[in-house]
């Protein structure tokens, strides 16, 4: 039995104990009306009152409710994360026994909070999937609770303030960067650093005296300091061709996103210098915020209209990428 309030997009449902509790009523309260019996009326007047009081509480319990949402590290398409819901009970009454129940695209988490004083907040944890990159507003929570005797279980749809940004799926690749036929050398050496020898240079003022090759400066007559090599990192360009006509369908540019997700992830994770090209964007990933930044650029590209923009010299395509492993 279930009755709907639009309205306030508010529903009440007896439960099973609900439902005996309410034949039980019906049956008394006929046979109170053939027998005329004050007892049975004395035992009807009270079991009805026990229903409508419940039915009160249930809804005083979940009437001042608020919710938001958000994620407690990053949320990557087809892998578990951690889904935070800030719960606040606004008016007085606290909130017992809730079970929220979100909703987030095509996934469904279910988090339960047995208390929540009145006037106060508290976070909530569950996991979750998201099968698909993009963002994620304006997600429905369903709030339901069997306050306060478990006969009437009273539900409350709520619409929960803030933004997920899911990320696309990070897989395993093997990523073949080329420079024309030859294989690119991202490592090279240069003067500066601690490493073996470079070379040798004339003494300038300014540097230290541990760097002086004393043999040099006793064979030459002039002082001669030592330069050790250093290596630096040339930075890796992974580019995206976002225009429509550059894919068979949306399905191939799917999994191109994917693949430069996974790229990128995996040569910052190596700690090699890397940027992400899009046409119109250019992000240097230098750190995780790049990469974040770099990351939800590519969960927010679309397929675009237009012809295919020339592709960045020694860049990394997605034909340069290879998975090793994706999920079904």
């Amino acid at each position: 039995m279930e009755i709907r309030i639009r309205r306030r997009h508010r529903s009440e449902r007896l439960t099973g104990s609900g439902l005996l509790l309410f034949l039980a009523i019906v049956s008394i309260g006929a046979v109170a009306v053939n027998s005329g019996n004050n007892l049975l009326y004395l035992v009807f007047s009270c079991l009805l009152s026990f229903l409508i009081l419940s039915g009160i509480l249930s809804v005083v319990n979940l009437q001042h409710v608020q919710v938001s949402l958000d994620a407690a590290g990053d949320v990557v398409a087809g892998q578990p994360s951690v889904l935070v819901l800030h719960v606040r009970a606004e008016g007085r009454f606290p909130l017992f026994f809730a079970r929220f129940q979100t909703r987030l695209g095509f996934t469904t988490s279910v988090i339960e909070a047995p208390y929540v004083p009145g006037g106060t907040g508290q976070e909530l944890t569950g996991t979750f999937t998201v099968p698909r990159r993009g963002r994620i507003t304006g997600a429905t929570v369903t709030l339901s609770s069997v306050f306060p005797f478990g006969i009437v279980e009273m539900r409350r749809e709520l619409a929960a303030a803030g933004e997920l940004v899911v990320y696309p799926a990070v897989w395993p690749v093997q990523v073949q960067v080329q420079t024309g036929h030859e294989e690119q050398r991202l490592e090279q050496s240069r003067g500066g650093g601690d490493g073996d020898f470079f070379s040798l240079r004339r003494y300038q003022p300014g540097d230290g005296v541990r760097s002086i090759d004393w043999k040099a400066w006793a064979h030459s007559g002039k002082p001669y300091v030592v330069e050790r090599e250093a290596s630096y990192q040339r930075e890796t360009v992974v580019y995206l061709e976002t225009a429509r006509s550059a894919w068979a369908d949306d399905a191939a540019f799917e999994t191109a996103v994917t693949k430069v997700a996974s790229a990128i992830t995996q040569v910052f994770e190596a700690g090699d210098a890397l940027a992400l090209a899009l046409p119109g964007h250019f992000v240097h990933v230098q750190d995780r915020w790049a990469w974040q930044e770099a990351m939800e650029l590519l969960a927010d590209v679309q397929p675009s209209p237009g012809s295919p923009s020339p592709i960045p010299w020694h860049s990394v395509t997605v034909e340069d990428i290879v998975l090793l492993h994706q999920g079904t």
